[in-house]
């Protein structure tokens, strides 16, 4: 009986692998993705450094500051990636990467003119709307120059982007913030963005779709229908998605609200605090983000289902270390701080890569869309809303600390995130069998 999801009109021919896999022009264009992907994150930190600045110029509470940071720019981003990933399934994704890098950095700079909450509300959501039009089609594009087993570590440096947009975010912001004002950041955050998306546009050439892959591809893209009854009916899916977003909610407390932490909390100041999360958490995010793709490379040839026991691994550290964090002397957050973004790193790709490896190809797109809507809503939204609500509401009580015990708070939703994890490697060879046999 043939499943109502899949196209009618299907190519029975393979499509060949090609040449472009492992080449050097493929390493290029993963090079030119990072850095969209770096883009993509820079100014979201810029806005993060200057958080406390901002609140105290534009009158903000906690809250504000939260619908801010996550509810207004994410929830924007992911429900415009979805329409975007369907677009990309079908477009040439080259193009969509360079118009939307040349749009979101043109808006960033719009944030800098912003004088009230809506203000600032509305420039950030459309910022969001821009960006939405980066991951879905890049991830796409490179499942089209690596081949399944290279996947995991191409994924892996592509999320290194992620550490590279903080690291730039925290430093650039951080200095330009404390020295000229909030303002000055985000007109310095967008304008590298313009330049590069000329380059994008003239040097990167959009592939074959399943250039890199050794079975049939569907002629006919999906319906949205059809994309929907396809997830919607493979349970497994549904809850590894779920468990990488409540994952991305318990990272987004260091990795989001760590800069407001330092600045409120123990009283450094904004350019050092910039200098050394930007320095430190750069770094040991890439590290991360290439540490979890290369052992998700190494381990998922004999059994996919070890991607999403990598991705459990880091979230079991990263929950202990961040409250290690919170409640450690000045001296001792700096080495938390840095071992908490390497294990937070571990997610994304290995949850990419078995993403990729067991959905059609005509459904890459709109299948990282559906996880960044996750990561967004669940992760990146939820917690900042939850942090910036709880913060205000603990703050007659604790005072400056109530951030703290905010933060804090959200470390306990690591214990969900792991149940659905495990729920999905249980069931997916149910919903795989034809790529889980075994």
């Amino acid at each position: 009986m043939s499943d109502p999801a899949v196209p009618v009109a299907a190519s029975q021919a393979p499509i060949k692998s090609g040449s472009a896999s492992g080449s050097r022009y493929a390493a290029f264009v993963l090079g030119v993705m990072v850095v969209v992907y770096a883009f993509n994150f820079m100014d979201r930190y810029v806005f993060i450094i200057m958080m406390e600045a901002i609140k105290q110029d534009l009158h903000l509470s906690d809250t504000q500051l939260g619908i801010i940071t996550g509810f207004a720019f994410s929830v924007v981003y992911s429900c415009a990636g979805l329409a975007v990933a369907h677009w990309a399934d079908r477009g040439n994704r080259r193009s969509i990467i360079a118009t939307a890098l040349a749009a979101w950095s043109g808006l960033t700079m719009l944030c800098a003119y912003a004088g009230s909450f809506l203000q600032l509300m509305a420039a950030r959501m459309s910022v969001g709307l821009a960006e939405s039009a980066c991951s879905p089609p890049a991830l796409a594009l490179l499942a089209d120059y690596f081949r399944p087993a290279q996947r995991g570590r191409a994924f892996g440096i592509y999320s290194t982007g992620l550490s590279l947009g903080l690291g730039m975010g925290f430093v650039i912001g951080g200095w330009v913030g404390e020295h000229y004002g909030w303002r000055a950041a985000f007109l310095a955050g967008g304008i590298p963005g313009l330049l590069f998306a000329v380059f994008v546009r003239l040097t990167v050439r959009e592939p074959e779709r399943g250039h890199t892959d050794a079975r049939m591809v569907d002629s006919q893209p999906y319906t949205g229908r059809q994309a929907a009854v396809y997830m919607l009916g493979r349970p497994s899916f549904v809850a590894w998605m779920v468990g990488s977003a409540i994952y991305c909610f318990v990272g987004t407390t260091i990795d989001s609200w760590a800069p407001l932490f330092l600045i409120r909390v123990h009283g450094l100041p904004t350019a050092e605090v910039g200098l050394q999360t930007g320095v430190l958490g750069a770094t040991a995010g890439i590290l991360g983000s290439i540490a979890s793709g290369w052992f998700a490379d190494r381990l998922s040839p004999r059994d996919l289902r070890r991607n999403l026991w990598v991705s459990t691994f880091g979230i079991v550290l990263v929950a202990p270390l961040t409250l290690l964090f919170l409640f450690a002397n000045v001296r001792a957050v700096w080495p938390l701080y840095a071992l908490g973004q390497f294990f937070n790193c571990f997610y994304m790709a290995p949850t990419l890569a078995v993403t990729h490896a067991l959905l059609p190809v005509r459904l890459r797109a709109l299948a990282s869309a559906v996880l960044l809507l996750g990561y967004n809503v669940i992760g990146t939204a939820g917690c900042s809303l939850v942090i910036g609500y709880l913060s205000d509401r603990w703050a007659p009580a604790l005072h400056t600390d109530s951030v703290r015990y905010a933060m804090a708070a959200t470390q306990f939703a690591a214990v969900a995130g792991i149940a659905c994890t495990l729920y999905a490697i249980a069931r997916i060879r149910r919903d795989f069998p034809e790529h889980l046999a075994r």
